[in-house]
Order: structure tokens, then C-alpha cells, then sequence
């Protein structure tokens, strides 16, 4: 399973345990749900929606996306 379908399926994990869908994850935290559905594919970047999904589920950007992260982290320098 490569790194986005495994990021989407922790994070459709974790809010189906807290019987949260993508919708009202997308809406609790201001974005639509294709936004939040083209980041969690991969398709899309968005440092804002990433954080936002990462503080919403109560993980941090880094465990999601550890190479945008990084490549980020690179940018700055």
C-alpha cells in the first residue's frame, strides 16, 4: 500500500472510531470535503488543510505527511 492510500485509510480509521465522517471533518475545519479528500489522496498540497486535518484527528503534519514535511522544512532554509 503506498504512503497516501495509507495516510487516507489511518485517517478514515481514526475518525470512523470517533464516528466522524470526511464530510464533517472537511466542514468542522472550514474547507470542502473535495479539498480535504485531494490533500488525503495526495492529489493536492495544502499546508493549512494538512494541519488542520493533522490537529483534528490529533496527529501532527509530520506523521501524516513526512515528506512534505521535510520538503517544506528544505523550502525555508
Amino acid at each position: 500500500m503506498d504512503a497516501d492510500k495509507m495516510r487516507q485509510q489511518i485517517v478514515k480509521l481514526h475518525l470512523g472510531m470517533s464516528g466522524t465522517t470526511i464530510t464533517e471533518l472537511a466542514e468542522s475545519i472550514g474547507y470542502s470535503r473535495p479539498a480535504v479528500s485531494n490533500v488525503l489522496a495526495g492529489r493536492k498540497r495544502s499546508p493549512q488543510i494538512e494541519a488542520a486535518i493533522a490537529e483534528r484527528t490529533g496527529f501532527r503534519p509530520n506523521d501524516l505527511w513526512p515528506a512534505a514535511v521535510a520538503r517544506m522544512k528544505e523550502d525555508q532554509k
